[in-house]
């Protein structure tokens, strides 16, 4: 392929500017970029090297949609060459290939990725898989995986360390790297080779940033003896991460940003260990524990609390809102509240809640480092139930009435709730008179996902907490989908039904997942930082 013919016509086509100062390409350069030219891994990279410096406001998008698949593509191959490993196993390839009429609940969550990632379709009221030529690849060469542990980033953390136990399993798993293969038209559906390279990716990246050696990994030093580190290095050139002289463009960013990401799906490998035992038994029969997830989510998370805090104070210099008490739910190592203890000092007093005891040690064992407040208190407690909170902050003397609290990709993890249930949620937290911020990738259909791509990482995203019996939500009302299930009532819907108001000036969106325009003018947002204050906050009494 002739790439500067094929990006010229892209790169010549007029582009608009989004209300927020981005440039977005027109409906066409989209269209063609994501179906007609590959744009993961080494086809990325070849990408990167032909706009050059290029600065128009094309090539910056493009730039933009190539360095975003480099995060986004991994961890939706890592969950699909498990998933469609496990359905190989099960005999449900087969079935799927002749049709399914009646598809059993605890199969929706992994045929809705399989839709969303272009390898299943609608057939009447069932589903069948996709004629697409990538997708019959799939259907054809990819059978179960190895008997390989599902914890693989915790070998590649220990042989990043030092430890030489699990070299030969290693060595086993890089033992075979696939060669580029075609993409034919749409040509972001991923073949059967970009499935095992995605695989084999998360682990090694995770492993880097789980020794501490992703500084180590940019200055193109891998920690690992001489015949694992040449299979690394082929890896990561293969998906052109890598030069002559260490790490390209593209994978200075995938090491950089890929961790939170990666990290945050691949805790999740309890659940894809034991697909075919869900399948029979139900998702009860598996739980994960959250300390894997931890860094991933600080990783993740430490930007949008930057904004969060920004905005309260913003808040609170427009509107001369004061407070005393200020809470992190979900506090994981308690990212939020060591930029608010950064801020104020010690003005206010401090809050950390979590269900698990593991993020709430994950706390502690920063506050003993000196990076949280020395007089910050814990609670155990359920997000989804806040009148556990409430309690305790009144049992420490602390009045719920004005508090502040934040959320960062929280409220999701709320199990079980119906749209109602939601809203007696906020109901309570509204009630007891908290002003609440924050942040939630937002919940996209079927439809959406499709015609973004590898734009955003939201079918992996989606697919690991629907497995698990989470509630993604879009953030605000959308339109019903097409393809896959309905939606869930958006954030912004049940939290004003429970009485809480949206302070929108405050509120902060993301880029949205589509570099265009699309032609009815749906273009969520990939997250958005909400601002809800309650009744008597917001009337001022």
């Amino acid at each position: 392929m002739d790439l500067a013919a094929e990006l010229r016509p892209i790169l010549e086509l007029p582009t608009g500017t989004s209300t927020s100062g981005y440039p977005y390409l027109h409906r066409v350069a989209w269209a063609r970029l994501r179906d007609w030219i590959p744009h993961t891994f080494a086809e990325g990279a070849a990408l990167l090297d032909v706009l050059g410096d290029d600065e128009r406001d094309a090539a910056r998008v493009v730039r933009q949609v190539v360095s975003t698949a480099a995060i986004t593509a991994p961890p939706d191959l890592w969950l699909l060459r498990q998933v469609v490993g496990a359905l190989a196993t099960e005999g449900w390839l087969q079935r799927l290939e002749q049709g399914i009429d009646v598809l059993p609940d605890e199969l929706e969550p992994d045929v809705t990725l399989l839709m969303a990632r272009g390898y299943a379709v609608r057939a009447g009221g069932g589903f069948r898989w996709s004629d697409d030529a990538s997708a019959g690849r799939v259907l054809r060469e990819t059978g179960p995986l190895p008997a390989w542990p599902g914890d693989l980033s915790r070998r590649w953390v220990e042989a990043c360390s030092g430890t030489r136990e699990h070299d030969a399993l290693l060595l086993e798993v890089l033992a075979e790297i696939p060669e580029r293969a075609p993409h034919p038209p749409p040509a972001w559906v991923a073949t059967p080779e970009d499935l095992d390279l995605g695989f084999r990716l998360v682990g090694l990246v995770l492993g880097l940033r789980g020794a501490g050696r992703i500084d180590d990994a940019l200055r193109g030093e891998l920690p690992l003896p001489e015949a694992l580190k040449s299979r690394a290095v082929a890896l990561l050139r293969r998906v052109g991460w890598w030069g002559e002289h260490g790490p390209t463009a593209l994978g200075r960013r995938g090491l950089r940003r890929g961790p939170g990401p990666f990290g945050i799906i691949e805790t999740y490998h309890p659940y894809l260990s034991s697909l075919p035992r869900i399948w029979r038994e139900g998702k009860g029969s598996v739980h994960v524990e959250r300390a894997g997830n931890v860094a991933a989510s600080q990783d993740a998370n430490r930007e949008t609390f930057r904004r969060a805090n920004d905005a309260l104070d913003r808040y609170c210099e427009d509107t001369g809102f004061d407070y005393r008490v200020f809470v992190e739910h979900a506090v994981g190592r308690g990212e939020a509240t060591r930029q608010r203890w950064a801020r104020d000092g010690d003005r206010r007093a401090h809050v950390g809640a979590d269900l698990e005891a593991a993020a709430l040690d994950a706390a502690r064992s920063e506050q003993a480092q000196g990076r949280l407040p020395p007089d910050m208190r814990f609670v155990q407690a359920d997000i989804g139930r806040p009148e556990v909170l409430v309690a305790a902050l009144r049992a420490e003397g602390l009045d719920p009435r004005g508090a502040v609290m934040v959320v960062g990709n929280g409220l999701h993890e709320v199990r079980g709730r119906t749209d109602d249930g939601m809203v007696e949620v906020f109901r309570g937290y509204a009630e007891a008179g908290i002003v609440l911020l924050f942040t939630e990738e937002s919940a996209l259909a079927v439809d959406d996902l499709l015609r973004t791509a590898y734009n955003t990482y939201h079918a992996g995203f989606r697919y690991v907490h629907e497995r698990s019996g989470q509630a993604l939500r879009p953030a605000s009302p959308t339109p019903e989908p097409g393809l896959g299930p309905p939606l869930r009532a958006s954030w912004q819907a049940c939290a004003t039904r429970a009485g809480y108001v949206r302070a929108d000036e405050y509120c902060w969106q993301s880029r949205t997942i589509y570099p265009t325009t699309p032609v009815n003018g749906h273009n969520p947002s990939v997250s958005v930082t909400h601002f809800f204050v309650p009744p008597r906050v917001a009337l001022g009494a």
